[in-house]
């Protein structure tokens, strides 16, 4: 083991950079880079651990496109090592060569005196190893390569001479082992060595090899030719001339037959090695190192610069190699990747007392961004046109299962699952007020007939639909041909980064930016947001719109009649995945009742989707056969509350599970089968109902339009809910249970192909009773759900079946239940806070849940579940989990999260900054959270886990749902609840009611400052350092700014009123100055 100058230790520097010292021997984590590279870039997947070289695999895509081989975080923690990037020193003397690898913990390295530093950054990473025994210093800094039309990992090796006297080294600088491109993982996982036959080298008299596979390796009788490389470019600096290096491309020429590749051999121990003049690599992995021979002087460096990346043609990369061999290129990206980072992040740009905060508020919306997206508003002359770059699915060395994608192409973009989606975009609004109402539609158009949604979502694609038009304003910027060309490529679904490719690929340059390219042809253009079925359907899904309905309204909250009732801009998803009745579910399982194989693919539906040249799975009028159903927003939430109303469990609690998927708590996976259901959605339901009974009582619409068959489906529900409350029978909730699914399963058999088309007219009065009948229901449910023992609420429920009927040898029809109760969930206490009806309510529930289990005593954090020992393994995977981790019984982040923000919400300000600073990530202790604390982790083990290392140890890196619950806080710390409302005389005002604690403002200038909208500064001066809550707090008495045309206002009240409520909902105001008064006690 290397001996090192100090032990582990982690801090902030000066620049905001997190630094771990002796990063070799610290607790390993798993960490990447974002993936973004602007607009008009490649994007490429960039993992790294906490040891040797750090990056550990990268490639671009998927798996199935890697450069360095993906692996999952056990195994990059034992592989880096060997297989990641390498750099070999031979150092001379007068007497002897001296052999050093820097950045490893081996036991050639024990008799060196070294001290090494990881330094953490958002957009890369820089690592920097002192070797006082040699008197050098070795830095590696990477960064991908933004906007260009390659997809690179670039590297800059830095050997710093610190002596007088000049030394002479030796380097050999590289990867061991890398993809060549068209590999897919599983060749590298199951046929490594079969699949070695097709890989190629070619390219080497260019000095930059091209790796791939010469033919696509499958089985069948076509030969596809693979055009498509990796490639390795490496250069270095000699008196301002570019040396291209050409790399060594056999790895028996360094390791020899050292095949583990724990040393060099035939570098090691070869005064006199050099690198052979020609190699033919065939049948093996490749590798790519480059070799140089350097002088320098004391007190100098030199550089290695290279890039690993892949390009679309050997002809394409040759092209771009002296463009991309130069100092300058490589530092100009290095800084145009960090602006690019940098500039995304600024939209949430907070200047508080803490450091920690203020760079975690940055990470933790960069990391909102790569699970949610990031908009782009397309500007037209009518119209503007949303598209979210950078969105992917979660995918990184601990989510090991996940099939990730990041598209290569400009304006990239990736999947990702509805929920993850749908909630990492809830407050994007208040970072870009344009999107206005694009995320409400998309995410309600996809609510499916039945109340289930799609699993995937994918890219937005555009479809071109006015032609004419298009060529009318193309007609001055291309010529006849490239119009056509281009008009013939948009008759098909398109992104705008196909498109640009398309222009680049066959040399078509209009005389305008692509930007406004993009504009006029997106004009013209249908939007398309594309999903897919994936696999089952969850029950909580749906609950994630009524938060984007909350957003919308709370920044726009003049425009609720036009979106709710008279915008009929909504759809159906139409799918041919469908939920069996109960007849066909409800099955033998080694002898025993359970429900399964819930869902079927009905291929007479399928046929009539496929048929639909456009927008297949847009549900349609006519019973399928007609035009696109499109309808109001009310109509998608009576629809929503007709199908859960149907959905009670047996025992009149829960949301059934019915569709082979649990809700949000995903390791549940065996509750589906046992009958299981959730108190959390019927949480949520109440919720719906206290929503459009709210919009119902302030319309001034006396009528609402509803879908027949959903109009039909809530008269049946509403009666069966009158006979429940008038019926004496001790199985009255079996009684519903039953019947209630049968109307439902009617409903469905109805609405198999699509409506009919027909709305008839309900009076809203009459509607608001059905919605109060409703509530009456729900509020039983929720009742029953409540341990009066302890105060909190049970979460989940299965139910055995105690009696039924056999109708066949596989299948039975159950005649009664017994519920059974699963412990304590911090997600049914977080539900029933955000119902709270006051504060008293609030804070009891909150002081039982602190008393309760859920309480983790030692690290002061809430544990997502109670202890599940006393529950049999068939409830799920977190059964069989050690408690502690993963799923069972640890802090499970984003709940965490999510409990702490209703304590916000629901005004429990002294409680919530209580916990503010245990719960909160950038105020962990980083040797007990063991990686940056400026960046979340998906859980924390709690106490519960039986190694107490670990405990308060984050693992799962950053694509937490957490992220959104933390933008959230933030926004309502910054500015409270609902800062937009209309007045009684109907104009538009904007109320700051921020809820910050004196600690938060600077000790100095005693400010706070942050961005509202992403650009408008905001900033608050508070002469005492008091709170902005609670009952000796300062309050707002001046708020000053310039108007858009440049005029001074002053308001001496804690509200903007018209017009500069809109000019700031506008952005057109650059700057807010809010002045608290001071009380008589001041907040230390």
């Amino acid at each position: 083991m290397a001996k090192t100058t100090e032990k582990t230790k982690y801090h902030l520097n000066s620049s905001g950079e997190f630094v771990i010292e002796n990063y070799n021997l610290s607790k390993p984590f798993a960490n990447f880079f974002p993936g973004i590279a602007g607009k008009y870039g490649i994007p490429m997947w960039v993992f790294y651990v906490n040891r040797a070289q750090c990056v550990c695999s990268f490639g671009t895509k998927d798996k199935d496109h890697a450069i360095m081989e993906f692996q999952p975080a056990n195994k990059a923690w034992q592989a880096v090592s060997s297989c990641g990037f390498r750099t070999f020193l031979k150092i001379s003397s007068a007497k002897k060569d001296y052999f050093y690898e820097p950045f490893q913990a081996t036991l050639n390295n024990s008799g060196f005196k070294i001290s090494n530093a990881m330094y953490i950054l958002p957009e890369g990473l820089r690592l920097e190893e002192t070797n006082t025994t040699f008197g050098i210093k070795v830095t590696v800094e990477y960064f991908n390569i933004p906007n260009d039309n390659y997809a690179g990992l670039a590297r800059i090796v830095s050997i710093k001479n610190l002596s007088r006297t000049p030394k002479k080294i030796q380097i050999l600088d590289g990867i061991p082992q890398i993809v060549p491109f068209g590999t897919a993982n599983f060749f590298l996982k199951k046929l490594g060595r079969t699949i070695e036959a097709w890989m190629r080298v070619e390219n080497l008299e260019n000095n930059a090899p091209f790796y791939k596979l010469a033919v696509q390796p499958h089985d069948r009788p076509e030969v596809v030719h693979i055009k498509e490389g990796n490639f390795y470019l490496g250069f270095y600096q000699d008196k301002n001339k570019t040396r291209i290096i050409k790399p060594i491309t056999d790895p028996e020429n360094i390791f020899g037959q050292v095949t583990d590749f724990a040393f060099p051999d035939k570098f090691k121990d070869n005064s006199r090695f050099m690198p052979p003049k020609n190699e033919k690599v065939t049948s093996k992995t490749p590798c790519a190192f480059l070799f140089a021979d350097f002088q320098i002087a004391g007190n100098s460096e030199k550089n290695i610069y290279s890039v690993s990346g892949q390009m679309r043609s050997a002809a394409t990369l040759n092209s771009a190699i002296k463009r991309i061999a130069s100092a300058e290129y490589f530092r100009n990206k290095q800084k145009e990747n960090q602006e690019l980072i940098a500039n995304l992040q600024k939209d949430i740009q907070t200047q508080s007392s803490s450091r920690e905060f203020d760079l975690y508020a940055k990470n933790t919306y960069l990391d909102n961004i790569l699970r949610g997206g990031y908009p782009v508003v397309f500007n037209s002359s009518e119209q503007k046109n949303v598209f979210y770059l950078y969105s992917r699915k979660h995918g990184d060395l601990e989510r090991d299962y996940n099939k990730f994608q990041l598209q290569p192409a400009y304006f990239s973009q990736g999947n990702g699952s509805y929920r993850d989606m749908n909630q990492n975009r809830r407050s994007d609004l208040w970072f870009n007020p344009e999107i206005k109402e694009t995320n409400l539609v998309d995410f309600f158009n996809l609510i499916q007939a039945d109340g289930f949604n799609p699993l995937t979502i994918k890219g937005t694609v555009f479809l071109l639909k006015n032609e004419p038009e298009l060529g009318n304003s193309l007609k001055d910027c291309l010529n006849d041909k490239q119009l056509g060309e281009i008009i013939s490529f948009t008759k098909k679904p398109f992104s705008p980064g196909e498109v640009i490719l398309f222009l680049e690929e066959h040399r078509i340059k209009p005389i305008i930016s692509y930007d406004d390219f993009l504009g006029i042809l997106i004009h013209n253009s249908t939007r398309i947001q594309d999903a897919e079925h994936g696999e089952g359907f969850w029950t909580d899904h749906w609950t994630y719109n009524l938060d984007l309905l909350e957003s919308y309204l709370s920044i726009y909250p003049e425009k609720s009649e036009e979106i709710i009732f008279h915008k009929r801009a909504f759809t159906f998803y139409d799918n041919w995945e469908v939920v069996k009745p109960r007849s066909e579910k409800y099955v033998f399982y080694n002898g025993l009742p359970r429900q399964l194989h819930a869902l079927k693919i009905d291929n007479a539906k399928k046929d009539l989707i496929k048929k639909r040249s456009e927008q297949p799975h847009v549900a349609r009028s006519s019973f399928g056969q007609g035009e696109i159903y499109q309808t109001t927003l009310i109509n998608k939430l009576l629809c929503l509350l007709a199908n859960k109303l149907s959905s009670f469990d047996p025992s009149g609690c829960g949301i059934e599970m019915e569709a082979e998927k649990p809700n949000w708590y995903d390791a549940l996976n065996g509750l589906p089968a046992l009958f299981g259901s959730s108190l959390c959605e019927t949480f949520e339901l109440k919720r719906l109902i206290l929503i459009i009974e709210s919009i119902l009582e302030k319309t001034t619409v006396k009528k609402v339009k509803v879908t027949e068959e959903i109009y039909d489906l809530l008269v049946g529900i509403n009666s069966l809910i009158n006979n429940y409350f008038i019926g004496t029978s001790d199985e009255k909730d079996y009684l519903y249970w039953d019947s209630s699914a049968s109307l439902k399963e009617d409903y469905r058999q109805k609405i198999h192909f699509g409506f009919i088309g027909s709305e008839p007219e309900i009076d809203s009065p009459e509607l608001l009773i059905i919605i109060e009948n409703a509530l009456r229901k729900v509020n039983l449910a929720i009742e029953k759900g409540l341990d009066k023992k302890i105060n909190i609420y049970c979460s989940y429920f299965f139910h055995e079946v105690t009696e039924y009927e056999t109708i066949s040898e596989h299948s039975f029809k159950p005649k009664k239940f017994t519920q059974k109760r699963v412990p304590h969930f911090l997600e049914g206490q977080m539900h029933a806070l955000r119902l709270s009806e006051d504060k008293k309510t609030a804070q009891q529930l909150y002081k039982a849940t602190k008393n309760s289990e859920l309480f983790d005593k030692k690290l002061k954090m809430y544990k997502v579940t109670a202890s599940l020992n006393s529950m049999p393994e068939e409830i799920g995977r977190c059964r069989v989990f050690t408690p502690g981790w993963l799923e069972n019984e640890s802090i499970w982040l984003h709940m965490e999260y999510k409990y702490l923000l209703e304590l916000l919400k629901q005004g429990l300000n002294e409680e919530f900054f209580e916990e503010f600073k245990n719960l909160l990530i950038p105020f962990q202790k980083p040797e007990r959270y063991g990686r940056s604390i400026l960046e979340n982790s998906s859980f924390i083990v709690s106490s519960a886990f039986p190694d107490t290392k670990l405990h308060g140890n984050g693992f799962v890196a950053r694509l937490s749902g957490s992220t959104a619950e933390f933008i959230e806080m933030w926004l309502l710390m910054n500015i409270g609840k609902k800062p937009f409302f209309v007045n009684e005389s109907g104009n538009l005002n904007f109320k700051l009611s921020p809820c910050l604690p004196g600690w938060m403002f600077t000790k100095k200038e005693k400010t706070y400052t942050f961005n509202l909208f992403s650009n408008i500064k905001v900033i608050y001066y508070n002469k005492g350092r008091a709170d902005t809550f609670g009952k000796n707090c300062a309050k707002i008495n001046k708020i000053t700014f310039r108007d858009k045309d440049n005029n001074p206002v002053e308001i001496n009240s804690n509200t903007i009123p018209e017009p500069f409520a809109e000019q700031l909902r506008n952005r057109q105001i650059n700057t807010i100055e809010v002045y608290f008064s001071s009380p008589a006690l001041k907040t230390t």
